[in-house]
Formats: structure tokens, sequence, C-alpha cells
């Protein structure tokens, strides 16, 4: 073999060698960026799933402290979180209650469309509500404790 040939052998492992280094490099560099993205997105999540804890917890300990918030609102409020959680107590014996006054709630306008409810009909509906709430007043109650003291990071 002669020298030349050598010498353009060696040349071209050298290149198929940097070549290799390059596109190494480049998707170790393409990994990391990847596992920062998914780890900022894993942190969203975490930060969301705090404050959807926060809001159910909110929720609880104002549901009796403020005249405005009804135990039908806070009802269907704390079962949307629930399932943006992706928990699911509807066996809990106590916490049946919310999702059970959320259930009976469904057809009833909410927002814009109960303000342009008749009087009449929002009079309906919100005998009903009360008729709701008062029925379930204690499971609801004992929803509220038991919510409040749950661990929704197991």
């Amino acid at each position: 073999m002669s020298t030349n040939a050598f010498w353009a052998i060696l040349i071209v492992c050298f290149a198929v060698i940097g070549l290799s280094v390059y596109f190494i490099a480049r998707q170790l560099k393409q990994n990391k960026e990847r596992a920062d993205r998914i780890a900022a997105g894993e942190g969203r999540l975490r930060e969301e799933r705090t404050k959807r804890i926060e809001s159910i917890q909110i929720l609880m300990r104002a549901v009796e402290e403020d005249e405005k918030l009804t135990w039908t609102e806070a009802s269907i409020r704390v079962k949307n979180l629930l399932d943006q959680l992706s928990v699911d107590l509807s066996e809990h014996e106590d916490v049946q209650a919310v999702y059970l006054v959320e259930e009976h709630t469904q057809h009833i306008p909410t927002h814009d469309q109960w303000n342009a409810l008749p009087l009449a009909a929002r009079r309906k509906y919100q005998a009903e509500m009360d008729a709701l709430e008062a029925t379930h007043v204690e499971r609801l109650r004992r929803a509220k404790t038991y919510l409040l003291a749950y661990n929704f990071n197991e």
C-alpha cells in the first residue's frame, strides 16, 4: 500500500470520526433540551395540580363562612376540580354527597344563562338547590372535613 493511499484512508477515518463526534454531540444537546422541556412541563403540571388542591381547600374552608358560596356551588366546583385532578372519591361515603349534589344540579343554568332566566324560574331552581342542600348538609359537612384532611399526593 502506498503512502498516499494510507494518508487518504487516514484522512477519511478522521473525517468519519469527526462527523460522528459532531452528530453525537448534537444528539446529546437535543436530548438535554428535550429533557429540560419535559422537566419544565412536569413542573407546570405540579404547579397546576397544587393550585387545584389549594382551590378545593379554599372552597371547603369558605363554604359555610362566606354566605355567597352555597353548598351547591362549592359541590359543582369541587367535583370539577376532583375530575381535573383525576381523583375519584365518588365511592367514599361522605364525599358522595358532593357528587350527588353536582349531579342533581347539572340541569340548572349557570353564569349568564342564570342571569337571563326569569325571576320565577330562578326562584324555582333556588328552592330546588336549597332543598337539596338541606337534605345533604350533614354529609356535605363530613365531606368538607374529609377533603380538608385528604392527602391528594398519595
